[in-house]
């Protein structure tokens, strides 16, 4: 057992649960949209970053003090660094998975309600292992996931402590705000916000900005990749399921979503791009017009 100093990183999909409870459907999609959005932030993941679990819709990251090996300025340079990466990484992701599906489920038809919470803490945590795997805790861990409920509107930020600000916040772009919380034990917990509305909008706009054939290759990437997720995303479901499902709902659950992953494919292969480039605008504002893509659900 070792104490140690540490940054930890929480990645939290906002909206995940409601939408995961529509149909059984809905279920598969919601896994394959968490699934798709959790990688493309775990792909930004490198050392100095160590993943310790993915809890649910949540990412949990932590750097740790290298110790006589390294620096610990470095890594939090690093750190520093690989924040901005997450978000440009996920922003990006959640720009094209919006304005690229024509499914109508509970998933796609509100995935623009989707975002992002990053919540960043420095501190001091406790280095052990459980049944052979390596953990780590303590008052700050604890902390930390205390963050990711607080009292702000927003789904969509990026908020370091105190602590975490002082150590990596010249390192980080935009406007960060104070902010204040409180939670038993702890008292008075000051931090620093920045809000990120702005940034996912101008993601989604600027799907419309591309050329076709960049919007072709975006889209054809993005289908492959719901393609490599969705038994595994079905398997999710079926193992641990966002509510109960008996084993018919369970066999027809993967059955419809396999069926429907087929008809979605053509229609985002052969249609979206040409209609994304004609249209111009954002989902959320052709939703329901007559020139609107037909659901496939």
């Amino acid at each position: 057992m070792e104490e140690k100093k540490v940054v930890i990183i929480l990645a939290d999909i906002s909206g995940y649960t409601r939408f995961m409870l529509e149909n059984r459907t809905s279920a598969v999609h919601g896994q394959l949209c968490i699934n798709f959005l959790i990688e493309s932030i775990l792909e930004q993941v490198d050392i100095p970053l160590t993943l310790q679990e993915i809890e649910g819709d949540a990412v949990f990251l932590y750097a740790a003090d290298p110790g006589p090996e390294g620096s610990w300025q470095a890594t939090l340079d690093e750190v520093s660094r690989k924040l901005a990466s997450f978000f440009d990484a996920f922003i990006a992701g959640t720009g094209l998975t919006i304005e690229s599906t024509p499914c109508g489920c509970a998933i796609c038809r509100n995935s623009d309600e989707l975002g992002v919470k990053i919540v960043v803490h420095a501190g001091q945590a406790v280095f052990h292992t459980v049944a052979g795997r390596p953990q780590v805790s303590g008052p700050d861990v604890i902390l930390a996931h205390r963050f990711l409920k607080n009292s702000l509107a927003s789904n969509e930020y990026l908020l370091l402590t105190q602590p975490a600000y002082e150590l990596l916040g010249t390192h980080l772009p935009g406007r960060f705000e104070a902010h204040e919380e409180i939670y038993d034990g702890f008292g008075r917990v000051p931090a620093r916000v920045r809000f990120l509305e702005e940034d996912f909008l101008a993601a989604r706009d600027a799907v419309y900005r591309l050329s076709e054939p960049e919007l072709q290759a975006a889209v054809g990437s993005y289908v492959d990749g719901l393609g490599r997720r969705l038994l595994p995303a079905a398997r999710q479901q079926m193992r641990n399921p966002i509510r109960p499902f008996g084993i018919f709902d369970k066999l027809m659950m993967l059955w419809e979503a396999v069926g429907e992953y087929r008809l979605v494919r053509r229609t985002l292969r052969r249609v979206i791009p040409q209609a994304q480039l004609a249209r111009g605008k954002r989902r959320t504002e052709w939703a329901g017009r007559p020139d609107a893509p037909e659901s496939s659900a």
